[in-house]
C-alpha cells in the first residue's frame, strides 16, 4: 500500500512538472505554415479586397510585400509554383501534366497510380502509387529541365520536409470543364512527385450554376480540412475562383463580370476572415499568387502581392535577396518556410528567409509598387526613344562633320552645326538626368518624361556651349559621377526607380550598381579625370585621379554599396589604362603584366572579401563559395548563362546598335581625311589620352558582364560625344582652349 501511494505521488509530480514546463498547463504546439495561393491575384485585386471591412482589418495587421518571380519560362502559374517550391529556376511543360490522386482516372483505361507505375522506375513508381497525391509527369518534367544553363532543383521543398519527417498537405484545384489544373502540387511535391496527404478532388469545389464554368471553391470544406489538420507542417491551398473568372472575363457582359468579381472577392474575404480568426499562435499564414491574371499582365502590373500573418507583427516584407522594403523574390519563399518550420536551410539556395521592416506601412507599399509598375510600363518607350535619338544624333553629327569638310561654310551651315552640337550636349547630360528624374513624384507617360528631360538638358547645353571642351567635359562628367556616388552611398533610392536602373519586375538585379549605370560611371569617371588633367595645375592631377578612381572602385566593389564585381574589374582595367596614359607611361609588356596581375589580385580580393563578410552571400559571394568548394559544374553553368545572355543581347538589344554606331564614328574620326583625333590630341592631349581608358573600360565591361553590351554602349558614349562635339566646332577652335 505504501509503495502504491509513493508511485502515485511520483507520477503526479512528473505530470505536474511536464504541464508547467514553459507555459503553465500548455504543451508547445508544433509550428504549421498555411500557404494560400490565390491564383491570378494582382495588386488591383488586393485593393478591391481591402474594401471589405473584415478583410481590411486583417490586411492592416499583416506584413505585406510584392513578389518578383523571375522564371526562365513564361510568367504563368505553373512556373511560379515550380520556382517557389524548388528555390531555383525551372520550366514547366504541358507534356508533364498535373497532379492526381492515385485512384483518379487519367484515361479510359488507366488510373494515375497505374500511369505512374508505367512511366517511372518500379520502386519509385510504387512509392508514388501509395502516396495520397501523385504527379505522374515528374520524370518528363525532370528530363525537360536537364542540360540547361541553370541547375534545376525540382521537388526541393517536399524533399527537405520529408527528410525532417514533416508532413505536407495540398488542398484545392483549378479544374474547369474537362481540364485538370492542380499546379500547386508543383510547389509541395518531393523529387519523386509525391505529396503525402491532401485533397485535389471535387470535394474541394461546389457545382454552382451561374459561377464561371459552373464551379465554385468549397471554402467551408477547405476550412474544415485545415482546422482538422494539426499534423501537417505545411498546408498548401490552391484557390482558383479568381483565376477561373479572369479566364472567362473576355466572354462576359461587363456588368455580369462585375457581379461575379465582387462575389468572388466577398467569398474569398469571408474565408480569410474565418481562417485568421481561428488561427493559433503556432500557425503562420502566407497569402500570395504564383502569377497575376491576364488583364494585369496586359497592363504590365506583373508583381503579385504577398501577405503574411505570424508572430512578428506588421510592416513591409524584405529579404537579403532584394534589400528593398516591400519587395521579396519568389526564391525567398522556400527558405522562409524552412525557417518557420525550424528546418536548416541547405547550402546553395539563392533565396533568403524574409524578414519584416516594421518602420514602413502597407500604404507606402501601394505607392512603391505603383511606381515600380509605372517605370516598367514606360521604360521601353523612354529608353528606346533615348537610344534612337542617340543613334540619330551620332549619325547626323558624323555625316555633317564629313560634309562640312568639303563645304566653304556659311550662316546656314554654322547654324546647323550649332544645333547638332547642342544635341550632342543633350545626349551627354541625359544619363545624370535619367537618374535625377526618379526624384520626381509623378507618373507621367514616356513621351512626357522624355520631353521634359530634353528641355532641361537643352537648357544645360545652352549654358555649357560657351565653355571650352575640357570645362564642359569636366562639368557634365563630374556632375554625373557625383550624382551616382551620392545616390549610391545614401541607399541608391534614385537608381532603383530610374529608367537606367535595374528592374524589380524582371528581377535580374535588386540592389547595387546595374549594368547601364556601370558603363556611365566608368566612362564619366575617366573623362572627369582626363578633363581635370587638362585644366588643373599638374601637381594636383595624380592626387585627384587617385581620389576619384579609388572612390569609384570602392563603391563598385563594396558589398553594401555597388556590389558589382564585373564593374569593379572593368573599372580597374579602364582606370589603369587611363591613368597610365595620362601620366605618360608606356604600356608595354611590363604594363600588361601589371594589368593582368592587378586583375588577378582584384578577383582574389572579390573572392576573399565575399567569403569573409558577415552579410548574406551576394551573387559574387555564391560564385566564390562554389569555386572554393570545387563546384565547377555550377561555375560552368553560371559562365554559360552569362555568355548566352551577352550573345543574345548583342543580337537583339538596341544597345548593341549604339555600340556599333559609336565604333563606326570613332573609326571615322581616327581615320577619315586629316585624322581628326590626332589634331585634337595636339590641342587637348589629356582628353584624347582619356579616350584610351574609355575604350579599355568599355571593352572590359563587354567581356566581364552578362549584359556587357549595355555597359560597353553606355561607357563609350562619353568618348564619342565629346569627340564629335569638338569636331563640329573645329573651325572656331573654341573647344580647344583651356
Amino acid at each position: 500500500m505504501k509503495k502504491s501511494i509513493m508511485l502515485w505521488i511520483f507520477t503526479f509530480l512528473i505530470l505536474f512538472a511536464g504541464a508547467n514546463n514553459g507555459k503553465p498547463g500548455l504543451a508547445k504546439e508544433t509550428p504549421q505554415v498555411i500557404v494560400l495561393f490565390v491564383e491570378g491575384m494582382s495588386f488591383y485585386d488586393l485593393e478591391q479586397l481591402r474594401q471589405y471591412p473584415h478583410v481590411d482589418k486583417w490586411i492592416n495587421q499583416s506584413a505585406a510585400g510584392a513578389v518578383s518571380i523571375r522564371s526562365p519560362g513564361a510568367r504563368n502559374a505553373p512556373n511560379g509554383y515550380l520556382l517557389m517550391g524548388s528555390g531555383a529556376q525551372a520550366v514547366y511543360t504541358e507534356r508533364s501534366g498535373t497532379g492526381y490522386h492515385p485512384w483518379e482516372s487519367v484515361s479510359a483505361h488507366e488510373t494515375a497510380g497505374e500511369r505512374a507505375q508505367e512511366l517511372g522506375a518500379l520502386d519509385e513508381a510504387q512509392k508514388l502509387a501509395r502516396s495520397s497525391i501523385v504527379f505522374p509527369g515528374i520524370f518528363r518534367l525532370l528530363a525537360d529541365n536537364q542540360d540547361r544553363s541553370y541547375t534545376p532543383q525540382i521537388g526541393m521543398l517536399g524533399k527537405l520536409l520529408r527528410s525532417h519527417q514533416i508532413p505536407v498537405s495540398v488542398l484545392g484545384n483549378g479544374d474547369y470543364d474537362d481540364f485538370r489544373q492542380r499546379h500547386s502540387v508543383l510547389f509541395a511535391m518531393d523529387e519523386h512527385g509525391q505529396v503525402p496527404t491532401g485533397d485535389l478532388s471535387m470535394n474541394t469545389v461546389l457545382h454552382k450554376r451561374g459561377s464561371p464554368y459552373g464551379i465554385q471553391t468549397n471554402y467551408s470544406y477547405l476550412l474544415q480540412r485545415i482546422r482538422a489538420d494539426r499534423h501537417s507542417g505545411l498546408i498548401a491551398v490552391q484557390l482558383s475562383d479568381l483565376s477561373r473568372l479572369y479566364q472567362m472575363a473576355e466572354e462576359m457582359e461587363p456588368s455580369q463580370y462585375e457581379r461575379h468579381y465582387h462575389r468572388v472577392l466577398s467569398e474569398l474575404g469571408g474565408f480569410l476572415d474565418r481562417l485568421l480568426e481561428g488561427r493559433s499562435e503556432s500557425q503562420r499564414v502566407m497569402l500570395l499568387s504564383p502569377a497575376v491574371n491576364a488583364r494585369a499582365a496586359k497592363e504590365k502590373t506583373l508583381l503579385p502581392p504577398v501577405l503574411v500573418w505570424g508572430d512578428k507583427g506588421k510592416g513591409l516584407l524584405t529579404s537579403a535577396t532584394t534589400r528593398q522594403s516591400g519587395l521579396i523574390s519568389g526564391l525567398d519563399v522556400l527558405p522562409t518556410i524552412l525557417a518557420w518550420l525550424d528546418v536548416q536551410t541547405p547550402k546553395g539556395l539563392t533565396g533568403h528567409a524574409i524578414r519584416i521592416d516594421p518602420k514602413k506601412s502597407a500604404d507606402q507599399l501601394v505607392q512603391q509598387v505603383h511606381q515600380i509598375h509605372h517605370t516598367y510600363a514606360t521604360r521601353s518607350s523612354v529608353l528606346y526613344s533615348f537610344v534612337m535619338l542617340q543613334i540619330i544624333t551620332l549619325a547626323c553629327a558624323a555625316i555633317l562633320w564629313m560634309v562640312s569638310k568639303r563645304l566653304n561654310g556659311g550662316a546656314g551651315l554654322e547654324l546647323l552645326q550649332r544645333g547638332v552640337r547642342l544635341s550632342l550636349l543633350v545626349m551627354l547630360c541625359f544619363p545624370a538626368l535619367l537618374l535625377l528624374e526618379a526624384w520626381l513624384d509623378w507618373e507621367a507617360s514616356g513621351p512626357v518624361v522624355l520631353g521634359v528631360l530634353i528641355i532641361v538638358a537643352l537648357l544645360a547645353a545652352f549654358w555649357l556651349e560657351q565653355r571650352s571642351l575640357a570645362q564642359t567635359t569636366a562639368i557634365v562628367c563630374g556632375f554625373t559621377v557625383l550624382c551616382l556616388l551620392v545616390d549610391g552611398w545614401t541607399g541608391a533610392t534614385l537608381m532603383r526607380s530610374s529608367y537606367l536602373g535595374y528592374d524589380p519586375v524582371i528581377g535580374a538585379r535588386f540592389y547595387g550598381l546595374g549594368n547601364e549605370f556601370e558603363g556611365v560611371l566608368i566612362g564619366s569617371s575617366i573623362m572627369t579625370v582626363a578633363a581635370l588633367y587638362q585644366i588643373v595645375w599638374h601637381r594636383l592631377r595624380p592626387i585627384l585621379a587617385a581620389i576619384i578612381f579609388t572612390a569609384v572602385l570602392y563603391y563598385m566593389v563594396a558589398p553594401g554599396l555597388g556590389t558589382d564585381a564585373g564593374g569593379f574589374l572593368a573599372g580597374l582595367v579602364g582606370f589603369f589604362v587611363a591613368f597610365s596614359r595620362l601620366q605618360g607611361w608606356t604600356i608595354g609588356k611590363k604594363g600588361l603584366l601589371i594589368l593582368a596581375g592587378g586583375l588577378m589580385a582584384g578577383i582574389v580580393t572579390l573572392i576573399v572579401g565575399s567569403l569573409l563578410t558577415d552579410q548574406p552571400l551576394t551573387h559574387i559571394g555564391r560564385v566564390a563559395d562554389q569555386i572554393v568548394s570545387g563546384q565547377w559544374d555550377e561555375v560552368g553553368r553560371m559562365l554559360e548563362r552569362k555568355i548566352a545572355m551577352n550573345v543574345r543581347l548583342i543580337r537583339v538589344s538596341i544597345w548593341s546598335k549604339v555600340f556599333v554606331v559609336s565604333l563606326i564614328v570613332l573609326g571615322l574620326l581616327a581615320l577619315w581625311n586629316d585624322r581628326f583625333l590626332r589634331h585634337l590630341a595636339r590641342n587637348t592631349p589629356f582628353l584624347v589620352k582619356g579616350f584610351s581608358g574609355v575604350i579599355a573600360g568599355s571593352l572590359a565591361g563587354l567581356a566581364l558582364n552578362d549584359s556587357g553590351i549595355v555597359t560597353a554602349a553606355t561607357c563609350i558614349i562619353f568618348l564619342v560625344v565629346p569627340a564629335l562635339y569638338a569636331a563640329l566646332g573645329e573651325s572656331k577652335d573654341e573647344q580647344c582652349t583651356t
